[in-house]
């Protein structure tokens, strides 16, 4: 099933943090070859890891109520819940650092699933149902001054390179828009 698409922006992805500077998906950053075809990606990136990497493993490294990054709201986001995973294959080597912003309030059927995922990879969810909308692709390139760099290299093993590529997105159900899940995802792939 295919994910609907939407040109309207969204305030979520508003505000600036140190380290990165987002801009349209397709617009003004050149990202290395290799990682072009991830990054533009319109589909399950879970399921583009899969057919390239075969089984993908999804390590959970936290997710419970916090601040999202400034980056990910602009103060808008009092609190949230907030989940970072990784996405290995089975060699156990990180291909993706994945972050997810859900707002605590207003609550409703996205914030169930959301909390019922386990160990489960949230592009299940976001691609397996009808009804979801995605809006405002971005991608950045994330240097040592960004959280999410920071929490990258940690499970890099300190090996990372100066600069990490990112994409985000906002994704919404359909008939309840004011509930949405920002997900952002660090690119690990070599």
């Amino acid at each position: 099933m295919a994910l609907r698409e939407s040109r309207k922006q969204s305030r979520r992805l508003q505000g600036r943090s140190r380290g990165s500077h987002w801009h349209p998906l397709g617009k003004a950053l050149k990202p290395p070859v290799h990682l072009r075809p991830w990054l533009l990606e319109s589909g399950s990136l879970t399921r583009r890891l899969q057919r390239h990497f075969g089984k993908i493993n999804v390590r959970v490294l936290h997710q419970a109520l916090g601040q999202p990054y400034n980056d990910e709201g602009s103060g808008r986001l009092p609190l949230a819940v907030v989940r970072a995973v990784v996405l290995s294959a089975d060699d156990e080597k990180p291909l993706v650092v994945a972050h997810s912003v859900l707002p605590a309030l207003p609550r409703g059927a996205l914030s169930v699933m959301f909390n019922k995922l386990g160990k489960q990879a949230l592009g299940s969810l976001l691609f397996a149902r009808r009804g979801f909308v995605r809006c405002q692709r971005e991608w950045a390139f994330l240097d040592k001054r960004h959280p999410l760099y920071r929490l990258t290299r940690v499970q890099l093993g300190g090996r990372t390179p100066d600069r990490v590529w990112a994409r985000r997105a906002v994704f919404s159900q359909s008939r309840n828009p004011e509930q949405s899940v920002q997900v952002t995802e660090v690119f690990c792939i070599g």
